[in-house]
């Protein structure tokens, strides 16, 4: 393993209408990764193709990874994808999202300093729209005040989270046995409070795309929520494998819903 080195683990699946715009952002990044690794999860579209042709134009620059993981989920992708890691650090990127050229480094300083060795992840805050309007502003000062006042619990997406390896490793990553459900990147949070600490740095931000507003098919009630932020840190685990756990169950929330886009049927039918 290669010290203070970063890796970037991309899983997609149909997302060629954002998958170049994604993959430019690795090329600006003011912190290199050394490793890129790209996770075909059964795309049907000109996805793969694009990142052949990433790999071809910039393998010189990177270790490019692609790999297929033709079982459907999300999660499976990132195991595959998490389990060819042989860096440090590594991030997880959402192919709908852009990154800006000092991710890398903000994600890498968070793991720095005094108590750094003891720091598991390093979470950005997703914004919605330009990072000087106020709406951005206001989001990137609601995540810090929270992050400050409920520590035990996850305030950031997939699509905004990196990870110390090691301790990824030590409480077995992303695992779709231990937990089948949507929300596998708060499950993994839970995971990793056991070992270290979760910091969301100031200024450390991704924009997510705005097909991401509508997700209430596939997530949490507000009940659920409040329950997850007053549950002392001590019963977190029961709250995930047997509260969570009956009420995903029930609400048929299995990872596979992940795969839905709704955003391209409305497209079709308007």
């Amino acid at each position: 393993m290669r010290e203070q080195n970063w890796a970037v683990v991309i899983p997609y699946f149909n997302e060629e209408d954002c998958l170049e715009q994604c993959m430019s952002c690795l090329l600006h990044q003011t912190k290199r990764p050394s490793q890129i690794i790209l996770v075909n999860n059964a795309s049907t579209d000109r996805s793969p193709l694009l990142t052949r042709e990433f790999k071809e134009r910039f393998g010189h620059l990177f270790e490019i990874v692609l790999i297929d993981e033709p079982k459907p989920g999300k999660i499976h992708a990132l195991v595959t994808g998490t389990a060819l890691v042989r860096t440090d650090y590594f991030a997880t990127w959402d192919a709908d999202t852009y990154y800006p050229p000092d991710y890398l480094t903000k994600a890498h300083t968070g793991y720095q300093g005094r108590k750094g060795s003891c720091v598991a992840a390093v979470m950005a805050t997703n914004i919605k729209g330009p990072l000087s309007s106020f709406k951005s502003l206001f989001r990137i000062f609601k995540i810090q005040t929270l992050a400050t006042l409920f520590s035990s619990e996850c305030h950031a997406g997939g699509y905004a989270e990196t990870f110390r390896t090691a301790l990824f490793r030590k409480v077995g990553g992303f695992d779709p046995v231990r937990w089948p459900y949507v929300l596998e990147d708060h499950e993994i949070v839970e995971c990793l409070l056991k070992v270290g600490r979760v910091r969301y740095p100031v200024g450390f931000w991704c924009l997510t795309s705005p097909r991401r507003a509508d997700r209430c098919r596939v997530t949490w009630t507000k009940t659920d929520k409040i329950l997850y932020r007053y549950t002392p840190f001590f019963m977190k685990k029961w709250f995930f494998y047997t509260y969570l756990w009956s009420r995903f169950e029930q609400k048929g929330l299995f990872f596979h819903r992940l795969r839905e886009q709704p955003w391209k049927t409305n497209k079709k039918s308007s």
